[in-house]
């Protein structure tokens, strides 16, 4: 059984799905109590309540692997809210945008022989060229005279845990959709692999990204008529009535702003339209992204009945076991639901990883959206896929 430890664990999301992919997770850390209470509660292993600051010191790692031994592994999902689309979008120069570097930290005390890490896809965007070989990337980028934020924050990250342990990692990036493996909910994340030079070369790693499923999406409808009567975390929200009018008047796949003047819409608010405010879900397709935090509108709304969903109907979409319990408060559950990777997405995504885990004959390059080498400095890139409108980088004459 390969072990691993996580940072930024939340509620174990990441680590569930690596438990049904054959991994054994033996701690993690989270500055949310609930989180690590419910983290603990079904992974079954130690849960750290401490600020990353604090557990990334010497001594104190020191102290972790006497007590827990070496890890295989390392997960770390860094907090996504300085990169993300919805909010202030600080980047790197955010509370939480630099956080990444701790697990630079931890990397290069256990020098485990691989990590995973996920974070918004906002982080990193993708171009088109008429070519599907690699290429360089500061050769693009800079016959283009390109100069944008996002992709400086994202070469410096990549660059980082390239550079970390003495060995240095070989990172393999990519964009994941991941209504396209059967998650019944529009969520698009970057995730990041990386393999310790040494072992990779003595292994001749393979690495290749699982196989998106084959078929139609899974509906939000299918997914929620799913849940089994008398589950855990089924309290609905009391909405005020001005609030179940305005539902009453929404349709499938409809928002606020849909209602235009009417007195029961939002008539006053002319900027910050968020497109998920008071939105209904659209029963003929995946769920819009859960998240965990914001105020009123931003809960997730039924697409029939008048309310916003329950915390088991939200975990649900994130693909958690309907036996999976959650610690705290109901906003707090939210918290950590609308925080998590996908049970389902992360169980594929670890089987492919631990897929790769052996001896290979022979080298096998597959493709992969952005690469950099152990000890690197300059991203390699394939592009096969247009940006959309709101992804597009910024050219300066």
């Amino acid at each position: 059984m390969l072990k691993i430890a996580e940072l930024f664990c939340g509620a174990g999301g990441f680590a569930e799905g690596a438990k049904r992919a054959g991994f054994k997770h033996i701690w993690g850390v989270d500055i949310h109590k609930d989180s690590c209470e419910t983290f603990k509660n079904n992974q079954k292993c130690e849960a750290f309540h401490e600020k990353i600051e604090d557990f990334s010191k010497p001594k104190r790692l020191e102290k972790v692997k006497k007590d827990f031994g070496k890890i295989n592994g390392l997960l770390f999902g860094f907090p996504c809210n300085d990169f993300s689309l919805v909010g202030k979008n600080k980047k790197m120069e955010g509370k939480f945008g630099g956080l990444y570097r701790y697990a630079c930290k931890v990397l290069n005390f256990f020098e485990p022989e691989f990590f995973v890490a996920e974070n918004v896809t906002s982080l990193s965007k993708k171009l088109k060229f008429n070519s599907s070989e690699q290429v360089l990337v500061k050769e693009v980028f800079n016959k283009e005279k390109l100069q944008n934020q996002n992709y400086q924050n994202f070469k410096k990250i990549m660059g980082d845990l390239a550079n970390c342990s003495k060995h240095g990692y070989r990172i393999y990036a990519d964009n994941y959709k991941f209504e396209e493996y059967g998650i019944p909910q529009t969520r698009h994340r970057i995730i990041l692999v990386g393999f310790r030079e040494d072992y990779f070369r003595k292994n001749k790693i393979n690495f290749e990204k699982p196989e998106k499923n084959k078929g139609p999406f899974k509906t939000c409808k299918e997914a929620l008529n799913e849940i089994p009567d008398g589950m855990e975390h089924t309290e609905k929200t009391k909405h005020d009535e001005r609030v179940i009018r305005r539902l009453k008047k929404t349709a499938e796949g409809k928002n606020v702003w849909d209602l235009g003047d009417d007195e029961d819409g939002l008539p006053g608010v002319k900027k910050a339209r968020m497109s998920h405010i008071y939105k209904r879900l659209d029963s003929s397709k995946p769920a819009y992204t859960v998240t965990g935090s914001g105020g009123g509108g931003t809960h997730v709304y039924h697409y029939k009945e008048n309310r916003a969903l329950t915390n088991r109907e939200r975990a649900t979409l994130q693909t958690f076991p309907f036996t999976y319990n959650f610690v705290g408060g109901k906003e707090s559950v939210r918290r950590q639901i609308g925080m998590a990777v996908p049970v389902l997405g992360a169980e594929k995504i670890m089987k492919a990883v631990k897929k790769t885990l052996k001896e290979n004959k022979k080298l096998i390059s597959y493709h992969h959206d952005w690469m950099i080498k152990a000890k690197g400095k300059d991203l390699y890139f394939t592009g096969k896929e247009e940006l959309g409108p709101q992804m597009k980088f910024n050219f300066n004459d």
